[in-house]
């Protein structure tokens, strides 16, 4: 990369447009004092990003646009262009431009290729090539003796720019700065997660109550589901129970009457002598044979139904139990045939490599090959629940023999009273209707307490009835009068044990509860939470950009204190050889030293910076420090350094304003010689009146002014000289 051309228009005394080309890697700018030759020097300083305007030997903007007898001008703007095939500048073009202009109001504006950027974009872009607005790199005369005078900490921000390191050391002050920015935004971050953290908390609590109180609604919703059609149940166990009663009061009735009517017979018997009645005697005894017989037949018959239903039953339950084993082995050989199904199929599967939902009907027509079948369940010829049903009729026809031969029994007896010749007979058949009607009264009592019991059972159901319908208020009040309509059409499903109970239990925690079931809590827990969440995050970020940052800063320090120390050695090496043939002998070194830093609440110095200091030994004169330095000896000491530091890591060019102007004849030869050597790897640009370093430059370009103040242009190359006088 190599500078090509400066082109100036309306800055300071360059009121025309003004171009420089430097072809030579040697350009001298020559005039008298006056003619605003280092007009030139400030302008690059001006374009390559100078903010200060003391730098530019001005108080404010507009103290470098033209203004002169002939008028004065709204802008001033100064282009530089580069070449860059070698992309030394970061920016994919063979030639590069970067253009400042300065406006009468003091705003500025900056372009790349014509493009406008921003300030900080001209830096980054420049600074990469080791190119900036002031430092090693343009020196002017007042300037060369600012290295010694300058602080040991300022000299090693130069001594930082000339390795360059000042990118390494931008990138930290970046870093430093987004540290402290980060640091203060995570204390505002954290301020904020304090500020709505009690809030949250008590928000939370009041959300968990809400969502406690969901759930126990939704709970006490399930259980009223169930309830009302248990409550249907009950209707309906009340009217079987009503039926029933119905049916058990006509029985205590009939039973009622007829111990009325054995009573009546009791009284006869005892009015009527039994052989004063022989004829109705035979005729009640024929009557009852009749019904013995009839008994009899009957019994007959039940007991063939009997014994028709035990065979019945032990032949279905020889079969249900035939059935239950075989269901079982069937069982086991399915389990055998499917364990022998899947082995194939694994087997089959990896020597084929194929899906085992594709040959399973492979496996099983190998399985029939070798004679293994799986056998289907067996299914049973009648329903199990006919064992049960014949059980029931059996225990039936059993209950109804035993009646009859009770009431076999009776007759028995009556016949023989009947039959009878003794004196008691009458006494006999008072004892035998008292018995009878001893019976029918146990009887009416068995009834009587079976009507209580039926009834104590409806007034428990009608309560329960009596309860749900309570409940419905509750619902009402709690669910809507739609909900409750919804409640009231729910099918039945499964049946609860104390339901009524577990409703009344979680109704009352509901209530106790005592939550607004507000949707604004809701949304303000969820937006805060929301919140907190993205805070929470923002703190993640930021402590752990923090941290990067940090490890940043820590890898360019030691980066840079790396190349430093590397270059100061360079750099001493560099300054010596500069100063020994500057002074024809003598020594000269820089070395880091330590500089306290004042704590700013005890003002102790705990801490230290570092910082470039000079040591200088000249031949056949003792000296103690630069202080005792001539004028002189100060100018050449300060360009021995600057010329060593800039043959280190090398700029693509230097402006060296006057210099010179202190040398004698002997060290003005001596000057030119290290121009040359710094010109093997920099393009040098000087602004002098000295004709020993004219003598170096291959072009010159001479700045003269007239009249009206205007800075003019006059260019002569010696290599075109020499070729014309030969």
């Amino acid at each position: 990369m190599y500078l090509k051309k400066i082109e100036i228009s309306g800055f300071k005394s360059f009121a025309k447009k003004t171009d420089l080309s430097f072809k030579n890697q040697i350009s001298g700018i020559v005039g008298p004092n006056g003619s605003g030759k280092s007009n030139t020097a400030e302008a690059f300083r001006f374009v390559l990003g100078e903010q200060s305007m003391k730098n530019m030997r001005g108080k404010k903007g507009e103290d470098l646009i033209f203004s002169g007898k002939t008028g004065r001008l709204n802008k001033a703007s100064v282009k530089v262009i580069f070449d860059n095939k070698d992309r030394t500048l970061d920016l994919d073009y063979d030639e590069i431009s970067v253009e400042r202009s300065v406006f009468r109001d003091g705003s500025n504006e900056y372009l790349i290729n014509n493009s406008k950027v921003r300030a900080k974009d001209v830096v980054e872009l420049l600074t990469g090539a080791n190119i900036g607005s002031s430092g090693h790199h343009i020196i002017s005369q007042g300037e060369a003796d600012k290295i010694l005078s300058i602080s040991p900490k300022e000299r090693k921000s130069v001594l930082e720019e000339a390795l360059g390191l000042k990118s390494f050391v931008i990138k930290k002050q970046e870093s430093e700065r987004k540290l402290e920015k980060t640091d203060e935004n995570l204390k505002e971050v954290k301020i904020r997660e304090r500020v709505n953290g009690p809030r949250i908390r008590f928000l939370e609590k009041e959300v968990d109550k809400i969502q406690k109180s969901k759930d126990l609604k939704v709970e006490l919703e399930r259980l009223y589901k169930n309830l009302f059609p248990h409550k249907v149940d009950l209707k309906n166990k009340l009217s079987e129970i009503n039926k029933k009663s119905e049916e058990v009061f006509k029985e205590k009735e009939d039973k009622e009457k007829e111990i009325s009517l054995k009573q009546g017979d009791l009284e006869k018997a005892k009015e009527n002598p039994v052989d004063k009645n022989k004829d109705r005697k035979e005729k009640e005894i024929i009557n009852l044979e009749n019904q013995l017989e009839k008994f009899s037949s009957e019994k007959k018959e039940l007991e063939r139904k009997l014994a028709k239903n035990e065979f019945d039953l032990e032949r279905y339950q020889k079969e249900l139990d035939l059935f239950r084993k075989k269901s079982e082995n069937t069982q086991v050989q399915i389990e055998e045939y499917n364990k022998k199904v899947v082995g194939i199929l694994e087997i089959i599967s990896k020597a084929l490599k194929t899906d085992i939902s594709k040959l399973k009907f492979v496996a099983e027509e190998v399985l029939n090959f070798l004679g293994f079948q799986k056998n289907g369940q067996e299914k049973l010829d009648f329903s199990p629940e006919i064992i049960e049903k014949l059980k029931e009729n059996i225990q039936k026809i059993k209950e109804k023999i035993s009646e009859i031969q009770v009431q076999e029994e009776s007759i028995f007896k009556k016949i023989r009273i009947l039959s009878s010749d003794s004196e008691n007979t009458t006494e006999m058949i008072s004892q035998e209707i008292k018995i009878q009607i001893l019976e029918l009264e146990k009887k009416l009592s068995e009834i009587s307490s079976k009507f209580s019991e039926l009834n104590n059972q409806k007034i428990k159901i009608l309560k329960e009835i009596q309860a749900y319908e309570k409940e419905e208020t509750h619902i009402i009040s709690i669910f809507g009068l739609e909900k409750l309509q919804e409640f009231l059409k729910a099918e039945k499903n499964i049946q609860e044990e104390n339901i009524l109970e577990k409703i009344t239990r979680t109704r009352i925690i509901l209530e106790n509860n005592g939550v607004n079931f507000s949707e604004d809590i809701l949304n303000e827990f969820n937006q805060l939470k929301e919140n907190q969440e993205f805070v929470k995050k923002e703190i993640d970020d930021l402590e752990k950009s923090k941290k990067e940052l940090n490890q940043l800063i820590i890898e360019v320090e030691n980066e840079i204190e790396k190349r430093f120390r590397a270059g100061i050695e360079k750099v001493n090496s560099e300054f010596k050889k500069f100063f020994s043939t500057l002074f024809m002998g003598g020594s000269a070194e820089i070395f880091l030293i330590k500089i306290p830093i004042k704590n700013k609440d005890d003002n102790k110095m705990e801490e230290f910076e570092l910082g470039l200091d000079i040591k200088v030994s000249l031949p056949n004169k003792k000296i103690t420090g630069l202080g005792m330095l001539s004028g002189g000896e100060r100018s050449l000491t300060s360009i021995a350094l600057l010329f060593a530091m800039s043959s280190i890591t090398p700029p693509p060019f230097i402006i060296l304003d006057e210099t010179d102007a202190a040398l004698d004849e002997a060290n003005s030869k001596r000057y030119g010689d290290m121009i040359e050597k710094l010109a093997e790897h920099s393009q040098l640009i000087l602004i002098t009146h000295n004709r020993e370093t004219m003598s170096r430059a291959g072009l010159l370009y001479g700045v003269t002014m007239d009249r009206d103040g205007i800075s003019r242009l006059l260019s002569i190359s010696f290599e075109e000289g020499e070729a014309f006088a030969k």
